[in-house]
Order: structure tokens, then sequence, then C-alpha cells
């Protein structure tokens, strides 16, 4: 008798203990943007603020390991001073919109699902919407602005890396890097001639790759 209700105990403990290290939790998310270009035609370029807001899914194996795959919107882009060649100087800023889908590898190191995190994983990116255009030295726009999204990869593959701290609670905080491999501009894009403080210059689409450090918050609701 005594040897069953010690199994039965047993048996009891394990359960619970899989279902606190397992099963799908639902969250949200939003934080700070801080984004530029990197690549072959990226001198020059600076960061300009966005951010980034939308839900996630998380589903633990167990306290350890899960696997986080996410659905943002986010602001990303840049900004680049430049002479015009006539010694004036002006400012490119370029704002682009995108939904992001990375999927998470997560790892949390501490006891019970909560402690320090590191995260890794691919990350699609898909293109909504932009806005370019340029300012003088005194921040006033000079010409139009452009919002044509056709010079655009509607797609972009890339990667995010990151650390960060869960709480049992549910709520969290994190630091990430996302990086794309795939260009921001279509390769062989056509010339476009400009004209800004009176100087004609041509314009082809640029080497140039999404770079992105994001400060984050975030909720997961069923939190221990």
């Amino acid at each position: 008798m005594k040897k069953t209700i010690l199994s039965l105990a047993l048996l009891a403990g394990l359960t619970s203990a899989a279902q606190a290290q397992t099963g799908l939790k639902l969250g949200l998310k939003g934080g700070f943007n801080g984004a530029t270009f990197s690549g072959t035609d990226s001198k020059g370029s600076q960061y300009k603020a966005g951010f980034a807001a939308g839900g996630l899914l998380n589903y633990g194996f167990s306290d350890l390991i899960s696997v986080q795959g996410e659905l943002l919107y986010s602001q990303k882009g840049g900004s680049r001073d430049y002479d015009n060649g006539a010694g004036k100087t002006y400012t490119d800023k370029t704002t682009l919109g995108y939904i992001d889908v990375p999927i998470l590898l997560k790892v949390t190191a501490g006891d019970g699902g909560k402690g320090p995190f590191f995260e890794l994983g691919p990350q699609g990116s898909f293109v909504l919407h932009q806005r370019s255009f340029t300012e003088d030295s005194g921040g006033k726009q000079v010409g139009p602005s452009y919002t044509s999204t056709d010079a655009l990869n509607k797609v972009v593959i890339g990667y995010v890396a990151g650390i960060g701290y869960q709480l049992t609670s549910g709520l969290g905080i994190g630091l990430r890097y996302t990086g794309d491999l795939s260009q921001v501009y279509k390769d062989g894009g056509t010339a476009v001639a400009t004209t800004v403080g009176g100087v004609t210059t041509t314009v082809t689409n640029p080497n140039v790759h999404n770079s992105v450090f994001q400060l984050q918050a975030h909720y997961l609701f069923g939190g221990k």
C-alpha cells in the first residue's frame, strides 16, 4: 500500500513538473528600434529612431528550451549626410515599414522558467511602405518625397540574435540585433536623375542591408 501511494505521489509530481515546464503561451511585445544601413554603399549612414510592436507565440519544451515565433510591425531605414558638390550639405532620410516574422530558439538559463535568456534564429521581412526625402542643413525638406516600393525587394531574409531577462510573471525585457542577408533594394535598378540645390545627380539602387538594434519589453500570458 505504501509503495502504491509513493508511486502515485511520484507520478503526480512528475506530471506537475512537466506541465509547469512545457506548453504554449501567447504574448505581446513592443519597443524601440535604432536602425541604419550596412553594406557596400552604406558609407556615411546614420541611425534613425523607430519602433516595433506585435504579438508572439512561445512553445516551451522545458524551462530551459522553447521556440518562439513573432509577428511584428517594424520601422527601419536610415539617414545619410552628403555634400552635393557645390558646397552645400544635405541629409537623405529613409523610413521603411516591414512585417517581421522571426522564428527563434530561446534558451532560458535560470530556474523555473525565469532568468537570463538567449535567442537566435532566422527572420523573414515583408515590406509595407517607405518614405524617403532630402533635408537641407536647416532641416527643411527640399524636393519631393518618394513613397513607391517598386525599387525595394518585397521580401528580405535575415537573422536575429538577442539576450534578455524573463520573469515568471510573464514580463520580460530584451536587447536584440536584426541583420538582413538580402539587400533592401533590387539589383540593377533604373538610374533616376534628381536635382537638389541646383545640382543634378544620377541615383541608382544602392547595395545596402537593414541593420537594427532593438530594445523590447514583452508579456507572456500564462506565465507562472
